[in-house]
């Protein structure tokens, strides 16, 4: 079992909502899991020019950290979207990463894997951030088994004995229960199938500009 975070905030080091997902994956690894976690600076992501090649060749043609990304996301059973909110919203350098994922979306490619979000505010913002975050992975197929949306009014890392790194824990163990057991959230499933039919009503009007997702439709039996 694997699971991989991306982690949206651009301090690299000294970073909150980072201690927390590190967390999260410690007590999924405690349960059994493979984990990595990914900083978004380490990924070089250019910006969407709505080209439209992901619905018509099936990938992002652009040469950068992308689709490598997205293949050990794929390859994964678990995937984990973090973010401080900025504004109100996910931060700049995760919200480029979001608009490269028309391809993925309309295709549901990641359906039948398993998530959680993490939000983290200086003051407020962070339900905002994870209603969106969990609409993310419910839009790509994801399940989501949790989120953790939390407002810090002090700076510098949390300690030891903050209740909510065993928080953020315990979430990582039940991300790796509820892969193991392939759990089932009706409602999640239900609204997923809603935006499959949307998107299979569009794919299906412009087959002839977007082969790609037609055909992956077509081979899943969607249409």
């Amino acid at each position: 079992m694997k699971i991989i975070a991306l982690c949206g905030s651009p301090r690299r080091t000294i970073t909150r909502t980072g201690q927390l997902t590190r967390e999260l994956l410690a007590g999924a690894a405690a349960a059994g899991a493979e984990t990595e976690y990914v900083d978004i600076g380490q990924l070089k992501l250019n910006f969407c020019v709505a080209c439209d090649k992901c619905h018509e060749v099936g990938r992002c043609i652009q040469k950068d950290d992308f689709e490598p990304f997205m293949e050990k996301v794929l390859a994964a059973d678990g995937f984990v979207l973090a973010s401080p909110v900025y504004c109100y919203q996910v931060t700049a350098q995760l919200k480029v990463f979001i608009d490269r994922l028309g391809g993925y979306i309309h295709c549901q490619k990641l359906l039948g894997k398993y998530g959680a979000v993490v939000a983290t505010a200086g003051g407020d913002g962070q339900d905002k951030v994870t209603d969106y975050l969990s609409f993310m992975l419910m839009q790509l197929g994801v399940q989501n088994t949790g989120r953790l949306a939390v407002a810090l009014d002090e700076d510098g890392p949390l300690s030891a004995d903050s209740p909510l790194l065993a928080q953020a824990r315990q979430m990582g163990v039940e991300l790796v229960q509820a892969i193991r057991e392939k759990r089932e959230y009706p409602e999640q499933r239900q609204a997923q199938e809603g935006v499959r039919g949307y998107f299979c009503d569009i794919i299906k009007r412009r087959r002839d500009r977007w082969p790609a997702e037609y055909e992956y439709f077509k081979e899943r039996g969607w249409l």
